[in-house]
């Protein structure tokens, strides 16, 4: 989500080089590709979650805190609208996950600026839901919590065994990385984890730690995005560190700065993250290996991707990503607004 973007854009991300040999692909690298959508410059598109009925729905968080539904993005030339704008509580909106089936949990904040190097105001962080039970068109906005001890919040994803309690990322800064519980019922949270370095930054790379968080079963992952890491963590039915579970190191990319992830497809233990300043979308076994399947760092093909999530429809093999907007000339050349692309993953196997 958030990265020193300027560290990339004067060449001081180092290289990239996978820890394991290339397998065998019966996919062709880098995977096919089609733009869905481009917004206007001065637009940061920062998150995606994908609806029951395959319709995306996507967050941005300049020029203000809205939330941006992509019709049937398998057609052509699928539609986009607008489904709300949060302004009564916030100025931008990070990210986005789904609580119980069509209720939708996003966190966002006041900014000190509406610029792209806008910092957050402390003290004014909240999570916020939309509800499209009552009506699969038109949700039912509503805030859940003003959550003001938080610095950062990034990623949002429920528990397993209880999809009303959903975890979120926050890590900025000097701050300690950890990891909230909210209860979408109440509006109840606290702390459930933190104290980890394993969720923190020493700014070598970007100011976020933890930044995309997922639960799979009673794991919970995380990538470190100054660090380059991927990690799992046992968790217990309430969100908290399971009695004696330790994080484990699941991936290093040396000079990526993951961004938010996903996995599949299907069920597979495949995760497929974003490299966000360094314009990479990768593919990452449980084992470690690691793939770079679109993108070389350089070019305006995936410039700055931000999330990515896998179809839920016929399309359960295409990969949705998301996109910010440079606030810089790509190459020197032009300037590009916040997009939505569609990546064909089919046939890839690491």
């Amino acid at each position: 989500m958030r990265n020193l973007l300027s560290f990339a854009l004067l060449g001081l991300v180092p290289p990239l080089k996978a820890l394991a040999a290339p397998a065998e692909h019966r996919a062709t690298i880098p995977l096919p590709q089609r733009l869905l959508h481009q917004f206007p410059n001065g637009t940061w598109v920062e998150n995606i979650h994908v609806r029951p009925n395959g319709n995306l729905l996507i967050t941005t968080s300049t020029p203000n805190a809205s939330v941006y539904q992509v019709h049937e993005p398998w057609t052509t030339t699928p539609s986009v609208t607008l489904v709300h704008t949060f302004n009564e509580y916030v100025d931008r909106l990070i990210g986005i996950g789904e609580s119980t089936t069509e209720k939708y949990v996003v966190v966002g904040s006041r900014f000190d600026s509406t610029a792209l190097s806008g910092l957050p105001i402390n003290g004014t962080w909240a999570a916020m839901e939309l509800d499209f039970t009552k009506n699969h068109n038109t949700p039912i906005p509503r805030l859940i919590a003003r959550m003001p001890e938080a610095y950062l919040l990034q990623s949002v994803d429920s528990l397993s065994n209880d999809k009303a309690v959903v975890l979120i990322s926050d890590q900025f800064l000097r701050s300690q990385g950890k990891v909230w519980r909210l209860d979408t019922r109440t509006g109840k949270y606290r702390i459930v984890i933190d104290g980890l370095e394993e969720m923190n930054t020493s700014l070598k790379v970007g100011d976020v730690g933890i930044n995309g968080l997922k639960v799979r079963g009673n794991q919970l992952y995380w990538v470190n995005s100054d660090q380059g890491n991927i990690y799992r963590l046992q968790i217990d039915a309430t969100g908290a560190a399971a009695p004696g579970a330790k994080p484990v190191l699941v991936a290093h990319y040396p000079g990526s700065t993951f961004d938010d992830f996903t996995f599949g497809p299907y069920d597979r233990d495949e995760i497929w993250t974003t490299g966000n300043s360094d314009n990479r979308l990768l593919a990452v076994g449980l084992n470690g290996e690691t793939v770079v399947v679109l993108g070389n760092g350089t070019n305006t093909i995936l410039p700055l991707p931000t999330a990515c999530q896998f179809g839920t429809q016929h399309d359960k093999t295409i990969l949705y990503v998301t996109g910010r907007d440079w606030e810089l000339p790509v190459n020197g050349t032009y300037m590009i607004g916040g997009w939505v692309r569609a990546v064909d993953t089919t046939g890839f196997r690491l």
